[in-house]
């Protein structure tokens, strides 16, 4: 790796890693959709702010649609479980990527690709295993979810390759909004909540920008200097670094069973990405 990418990649790890924590943070004292959609607003006005371009079609309209529900079922998800938890679950999207690219794309899965599926998953058993339980397990289900919706963003990400990266974004970033506002208005009947306050501010302001739009930018910047899949490999320090700091700044310590289950997963994901 040379310099330029080493450096990108360790920003995009940091800001990647606080992310789940304010976001958990902002979950606290605003309802999801009413959090993501700010953060949605606010990314996609910084990113058109670059692009002065938006590109609508149903293509895009379909895009917008995976990564709000994603969005959605991952901030939902964040209410029950922690940031930790969160991230590790998250990505475990490459595992169902794979079954969506091979129905979707018609890609022939390989030998190590069913290989690596088959460990993932046996990983996530494992994880999730000591959390299907009470309120927890709601979180669990939910952040899978958002991993699968994850996925079928990404996949139909590809079959949009041709369009400008920035414009695209920022035309599913303003759609997701308009989208989750929707959602904000037949939740506001039944459970919703708003605490305005400082701590509510700090999380808005990094999910929108360090956590949004900027972190956007650096992955594409990272993909211009490395290979996708090298680079997508790398990016699975996040759920590690998450499992870490959130042991210092918080003494939670993840216990033998999730310790095992993550590096499981790990191992899956990298078998199933690894190219000969």
């Amino acid at each position: 790796m040379n310099k330029k990418f080493t450096e990108l990649l360790t920003i995009y790890i940091i800001a990647s890693v606080f992310l789940y924590f304010f976001a958990k943070e902002g979950t606290t004292y605003a309802d999801p959709s009413l959090l993501m959609m700010i953060r949605y607003l606010i990314s996609g006005l910084i990113l058109f702010s670059i692009s002065k371009k938006f590109v609508i079609n149903k293509n895009v309209l379909l895009l917008s649609v995976f990564t709000t529900v994603s969005t959605l079922f991952w901030g939902y998800g964040l209410v029950y479980v922690s940031p930790a938890v969160s991230a590790v679950l998250s990505y475990t999207m490459p595992l169902f990527s794979l079954i969506f690219a091979n129905a979707m794309l018609k890609e022939k899965a390989t030998l190590l690709e069913i290989t690596g599926l088959i460990i993932g998953f046996l990983g996530i058993g494992i994880y999730g295993y000591p959390l299907v339980k009470g309120f927890t397990k709601i979180g669990v289900v939910l952040t899978i979810i958002n991993a699968i919706f994850w996925a079928l963003f990404s996949i139909y990400y590809r079959k949009l390759s041709n369009y400008d990266p920035i414009s695209l974004n920022a035309t599913q970033f303003l759609l997701g909004s308009l989208f989750m506002g929707i959602v904000s208005i037949f939740t506001s009947y039944k459970d919703f909540y708003f605490y305005w306050n400082v701590k509510l501010l700090e999380s808005i302001i990094y999910i929108s920008t360090i956590g949004g739009a900027f972190q956007f930018l650096v992955w594409n910047y990272m993909l211009r200097l490395e290979r996708v899949n090298r680079v997508t490999m790398l990016a699975y320090i996040v759920p590690i670094g998450t499992t870490i700091a959130q042991a210092f700044l918080f003494k939670k310590i993840p216990n033998i069973i999730e310790i095992f289950g993550l590096f499981v997963i790990i191992i899956g994901v990298i078998i199933s990405r690894y190219k000969k």
